[in-house]
């Protein structure tokens, strides 16, 4: 039987949960990590069929990206969502980085991949597959497949105009740490695993930082290792690591 306390432990839980997730929700218009080809932004020249990961062309290296506290502990330790989660082919309109596909009737074959290169700390820095919840590209070297490209009247194609193929492909990077001020560094390196044959892309690093919760969230962590461990499955990857 559940007495008061437990009942309202579990309701600050949710909340806590419920309360955190909006905060990074409300990034409607999230920024996106593009994948494309062409890095110096004019066909003809060598690197035509080069992949490139940029976060913006004429700003290439995102800065640190916030990890915000999620308010769920393991082990002592707070787990951290970061405020990018997102993968997208580039589209811009003057289609100078794009992969190509113009028509809808006939589907380009690149097929756009990530490596794991490197993770600054693999134990305590992980991805998730957002749309199944499992975690990708556990070890260096592994591969994590966008699939088939998708089809879109909005998006710009290599000609300038509206209509292209594309990958919207959505990850979680997540972290434990015990504070603000934790660093983490993820590299990889774009492939195409189709036919097209685009050659890979430079290594890209992407760098992360806990930020400070916010001060109510102080107060309201009561039972969200009960959440964690469920939506994360940390206790047992901590377990199998140790």
């Amino acid at each position: 039987m559940l007495h008061r306390r437990h009942i309202v432990a579990l309701v600050l839980s949710a909340w806590v949960i419920a309360g955190t997730r909006p905060a990074l929700a409300e990034h409607e218009d999230h920024g996106h990590t593009h994948i494309g080809r062409n890095p110096d932004g004019l066909w003809g020249t060598a690197d035509d069929g080069q992949l490139w990961i940029f976060a913006a062309p004429d700003h290439p290296q995102w800065g640190p990206i916030d990890m915000a506290p999620t308010g769920e502990f393991i082990g002592g330790l707070q787990v951290y969502r970061a405020e990018l989660d997102c993968w997208h082919t580039a589209h811009p309109p003057t289609g100078a980085f794009q992969l190509g596909g113009a028509d809808p009737a006939i589907m380009p074959g690149w097929r756009i991949a990530l490596r794991r290169e490197d993770f600054s700390d693999p134990l305590n820095f992980w991805m998730q597959d957002q749309a199944a919840g499992l975690d990708i590209l556990s070890s260096d070297g592994d591969v994590f497949a966008f699939g088939t490209p998708l089809w879109s009247d909005d998006l710009y194609n290599e000609n300038g105009g509206l209509g292209a193929w594309h990958h919207h492909v959505h990850t979680e990077f997540l972290a434990l740490a015990d504070g603000p001020g934790a660093v983490f560094q993820a590299t990889f390196v774009a492939l195409d695993v189709g036919t097209t044959g685009f050659a890979a892309s430079a290594p890209y690093t992407i760098a992360f930082q806990t930020i400070p919760e916010p001060a109510s969230l102080l107060f309201l962590t009561l039972g969200a290792g009960i959440v964690a461990r469920r939506r994360y499955g940390i206790g047992q990857r901590r377990t199998e690591s140790t």
